[in-house]
């Protein structure tokens, strides 16, 4: 039955965003950034509809969180990465591959760090799916290798930093009215 628990609807989505980012990864390397930038768009429509579709179908697991965990890295952290380098970073030669292999891990660590820190009003650090678009996006303006570097150094930075950046659902739900003292 364990096939049953992997071809859920939201795994499925799942699914969808690590072959998007694959897919990405193709067509960076080929160095169509323009392509590739638009499946990491696409990968990060698949990666909110899997959490979206597994909360309203109350059927969040662990297997499907670390699934989801896996396709981020390849989507939002390799794809994008290979696509920056490709499209302005491979002039540094080893620095470039460097500054793109640390964008990657600083990815793992946000997304290995994300249960620990869990909060439904902010997450820990900026998340790996909109560092990983912005980077696609960059790579499709092949910048200078000296600004590639300042994005890719300054993404890393803030996926694995302390601030605090709000969640989809704070920037829509209603806020919360602080009850006085005298209304308890």
């Amino acid at each position: 039955m364990i096939l049953r628990r992997v071809l859920t609807l939201s795994s499925l989505a799942t699914f969808g965003n690590l072959a998007a980012g694959f897919s990405a990864l193709v067509f960076a390397s080929q160095s169509d950034f323009a392509r590739a930038a638009l499946l990491v768009g696409v990968a990060a429509v698949f990666d909110a509809l899997d959490g979206a579709i597994a909360r309203k179908a109350d059927c969040d697991s662990e297997f499907g969180a670390n699934l989801d965990s896996l396709a981020d890295i390849v989507s939002f952290g390799a794809a994008p990465a290979i696509a920056l380098f490709f499209a302005s970073l491979s002039g540094l030669e080893s620095l470039g591959v460097a500054a793109c292999a640390a964008f990657v891990v600083c990815g793992a660590v946000r997304l290995a760090r994300f249960p620990l820190v869990k909060n439904g009003k902010h997450f820990l650090g900026l998340p790996i799916p909109p560092a990983g678009v912005a980077l696609a996006g960059l790579a499709v303006a092949e910048p200078s290798a000296l600004a590639a570097l300042a994005a890719v150094v300054s993404l890393g930075a803030l996926m694995v930093s302390s601030i605090p950046f709000p969640t989809l659902s704070a920037f829509f739900s209603p806020k919360e009215r602080e009850r006085s003292p005298r209304e308890e």
